[in-house]
């Protein structure tokens, strides 16, 4: 199980990484990483055949829909593989099991009771969205300029959004940093806020601010930020109506850092430094009250 994590971990950053060149073929890193993945899931009864289908099947048409020329073969392929990535990160894919790491564990005396789980069909989701569908940035340098460009959104969004969950009685401040408080942040960055930015900002925003008909129109280019975020928020209703107010608040603000640079890893860092400063420093995940 701590196997497949670490592999899976590997192959989400490996995004990041350029391609390897065996000889006239690209190939990217993350691929053979979340192969080794898989066959390490197998192993340990984490993941069946069912899910490693479905797997091979998403970054089939991931890929496909890169290299296939024509508009509408490549427009399918693109929305079989963004449905499927759905799905799986939605955890409606059978052939997965999650894995456990910690439950009911209580940070605070008045905090809800949380789990430490890691779920390698929403890791493969946000793995595949972010590899075929997301504009990131190529090098070092573009990447200062576009994390300079995101910090004060993101550090405006935290503020904004916890002290609002505050003045809701949602959380309250409590600093604090648990034993696996490394581990549960790195699970966040990779899993929570690639699959949640790819989907939300990388395909839903981006392709919204590309459709001519609204690109075409200034008086409509603020709307995709705006269903991006609204769905964002709808998306965490089982929280219940006060966590989907605070979770649209927070994707205005992690989609207008990706409208400043077009770029995930700006909305990515938005949402980290949020989710970042929520654990350290407020009640996590929530107040039992609220």
């Amino acid at each position: 199980m701590l196997l497949t994590t670490v592999l899976l971990a590997l192959a989400i950053a490996a995004v990041w990484l350029p391609a390897l060149r065996l000889g006239r073929v690209a190939v990217p890193p993350s691929l053979p990483l979340a192969a080794a993945a898989l066959l390490a899931g197998l192993q340990a009864g984490v993941v069946d055949a069912r899910g490693a289908v479905a797997a091979v099947a998403l970054a089939a048409l991931g890929l496909a829909s890169r290299a296939v020329a024509a508009p509408w073969p490549r427009r399918l392929l693109a929305v079989a593989a963004v449905l499927l990535a759905f799905a799986l990160g939605l955890r409606l894919v059978p052939g997965f099991s999650p894995m456990v790491f910690l439950d009911g564990v209580r940070l605070s005396p008045d905090a809800a009771p949380m789990r430490f789980a890691v779920n390698a069909d929403a890791g493969l989701a946000g793995l595949v969205l972010a590899l075929c569908f997301c504009r990131r940035v190529q090098g070092l340098a573009e990447a200062g300029v576009v994390l300079r460009r995101a910090l004060p959104v993101a550090l405006g969004t935290a503020a904004v959004v916890l002290m609002a969950g505050w003045a809701v009685g949602q959380v309250r401040p409590d600093l604090k940093w648990p034993g696996f408080a490394a581990a549960w942040l790195l699970k966040m960055l990779l899993w929570t806020c690639v699959l949640e930015e790819a989907f939300f900002r990388g395909v839903i925003q981006e392709r919204l601010a590309a459709w001519g008909a609204i690109a075409s129109r200034p008086a409509l280019h603020a709307l995709p930020l705006l269903v991006a975020a609204g769905l964002f928020g709808l998306a965490h209703f089982p929280g219940g109506w006060g966590y989907v107010a605070l979770a649209t608040l927070a994707g205005l603000g992690y989609g207008w850092a990706y409208a400043r640079t077009r770029r995930i890893e700006a909305a990515i860092a938005a949402h980290f430094v949020l989710n970042a400063a929520h654990f350290v420093g407020f009640s996590y995940p929530a107040l039992l009250r609220a």
